[in-house]
C-alpha cells in the first residue's frame, strides 16, 4: 500500500514537472557574433610560435568571438582554435594567452579614449580609440592585481578607473574564453547601442616575465619567443629586423575585429595589412585600421604634386631674382646715364652762358668800329673844307 502510494506521489509530481521539462529552453542569441579566419595566427601574416612543447598549435589563433548584451550583465565570449588547456593551473582557467579587447564606444565626445594598445605595440586610429579595455590574463596571484602591473584580469575605463572583482568575471567554457562584466561598469556608454561600437580582440602569448606581461619577439626561433620571420620573405625580414630594432614591431598574432564598416569581421589579408603597415623611416607602430591602400596613393600623388609645384616655385624665384638682379643693373645704368645726362646740360648751360658772353663783346666791339670809323669819317671831311687853295 505504501508504495502504491509513492507510486502516485511520484506520478503525480511527473505530471506536473514534465510540461516544464518538455519546453525547450531558448538560449539567447548573441547581440553580435563575428566569425575569424582560422590559421591567420600569424601576425602580421608570417611569424611563428614559441618552440617550447606548450606552446600547442592553434593556441593563439581566434576563430569567432560573440557579445552577449542583458538586462544586467555584458559578456563577450572568444572562441579560440585550441586554448592549450592551463598547464600552470591558473585561477582563470588557462595561462598561455594574453587576450584584449578594445571598445570605442558611443561615449560623449568629453570622454576620453586611447589611442595605443598595451604592450602590442599598435595604434588606434582616432575613430577607433578605446573608451574601454579588457584585458584577460592568467591570474594567479591573491589578492589579485590588475594586468599589466600584475597579472589579473582588469577592465580599464575612461578617467584611469581600474575594475576588477565580482563584477567582472572570467572564464572558460570549451575553447572559449569568456568575460561577463556588470552592465553598469559601462557607464559612459550604453551597451544598446553596441552594434554602433567598434572592437578590437587581439590576441598574444602571455608572459609574466615580459614587457606589460607580452612575450618578446626575435629573428631567431626559441622556445620562448615569438618567433617574428618564420615564412617571411628577405624583404619582409629586413622590414621585421629594423621593426624589432626601433621597437615598432607588432607582437600579436591574431586580431579579431567588429564595426558598423565590419560587420562580418576581417579577411586574413586584410589582418596582414593591417599589422604590417608599421612605418620603420617614421618610427610609428602599425595602425588600426590603417590608411587605405588608394588614399595612400592619393596622399603620395598629392605629394608629388606639391614636390612639382615647390620646384616650378622655386623655378620662378630664381627667375625673379635674375630679373630683380637685371633691374637693378638697368636702374644702376639709368642713374648712370642720368648723372651723365645733368652733366651734359650743366655743360650744355655752360657753354650757353659763354656764348652769350661772347656774342655781347662782339657786338659792342661792332658798335665801337662802326662809331670809329664814322667818327674818322667825318673827322676827315672837315680836314678837307679847311684847306686853302693854292695861289694862282
Amino acid at each position: 500500500m505504501k508504495n502504491t502510494n509513492k507510486i502516485r506521489v511520484l506520478t503525480l509530481l511527473l505530471v506536473l514537472i514534465l510540461p516544464f521539462l518538455l519546453v525547450p529552453v531558448r538560449a539567447q542569441n548573441p547581440t553580435i557574433q563575428v566569425s575569424d579566419p582560422t590559421g591567420d595566427d600569424k601576425g602580421p601574416g608570417f611569424y611563428g610560435y614559441p618552440t617550447a612543447d606548450v606552446f600547442k598549435p592553434g593556441i593563439f589563433d581566434i576563430v569567432k568571438f560573440e557579445v552577449y548584451v542583458e538586462n544586467k550583465t555584458v559578456t563577450f565570449k572568444v572562441y579560440l582554435k585550441d586554448t592549450g588547456g592551463n598547464p600552470w593551473s591558473a585561477k582563470n582557467g588557462f595561462c598561455l594567452q594574453n587576450l584584449q579587447i578594445y571598445l570605442h564606444t558611443d561615449a560623449p565626445p568629453n570622454v576620453p579614449a586611447r589611442s595605443s594598445a598595451i604592450g602590442l605595440n599598435l595604434n588606434f586610429d582616432p575613430s577607433w580609440a578605446w573608451h574601454y579595455a579588457i584585458i584577460l590574463g592568467p591570474c594567479w596571484e591573491t589578492p589579485p592585481q590588475p594586468i599589466p602591473k600584475g597579472q589579473c584580469a582588469v577592465l580599464y575605463r575612461p578617467f584611469d578607473e581600474v575594475v576588477q572583482g565580482d563584477n567582472f568575471k572570467v572564464s572558460v567554457q570549451g575553447n572559449a574564453i569568456v568575460a561577463t562584466l556588470d552592465r553598469s561598469l559601462f557607464d559612459q556608454a550604453d551597451p544598446a547601442n553596441i552594434k554602433n561600437w567598434r572592437i578590437v580582440v587581439a590576441l598574444t602569448s602571455y608572459d609574466g616575465f615580459g614587457s606589460l606581461k607580452v612575450r618578446g619577439t626575435s629573428l631567431d626561433k626559441g622556445d620562448w619567443v615569438i618567433w617574428a620571420v618564420a615564412t617571411a620573405t628577405n624583404e619582409q625580414k629586413l622590414a621585421m629586423a629594423n621593426a624589432i630594432k626601433f621597437g615598432i614591431e607588432p607582437r600579436v598574432y591574431d586580431i579579431a575585429v567588429y564595426s558598423p564598416e565590419y560587420p562580418n569581421g576581417i579577411t586574413d589579408q586584410e589582418q596582414y595589412q593591417w599589422l604590417s603597415s608599421f612605418d620603420v623611416n617614421t618610427k610609428t607602430p602599425a595602425t588600426i585600421p590603417p590608411i587605405l591602400p588608394q588614399l595612400k596613393a592619393q596622399l603620395a600623388s598629392v605629394a608629388q604634386e606639391r614636390d612639382n609645384l615647390k620646384t616650378q616655385v622655386n623655378s620662378l624665384q630664381s627667375q625673379i631674382s635674375q630679373l630683380q638682379s637685371q633691374v637693378n643693373t638697368l636702374q644702376s645704368q639709368v642713374k648712370s646715364l642720368q648723372d651723365e645726362n645733368s652733366k651734359l646740360k650743366s655743360d650744355l648751360d655752360a657753354l650757353k652762358a659763354s656764348t652769350m658772353n661772347t656774342g655781347t663783346a662782339v657786338g659792342l666791339a661792332i658798335v665801337l668800329l662802326i662809331v670809329g670809323l664814322a667818327v674818322g669819317y667825318f673827322l676827315g671831311k672837315g680836314k678837307k673844307k679847311e684847306t686853302p687853295k693854292a695861289p694862282q
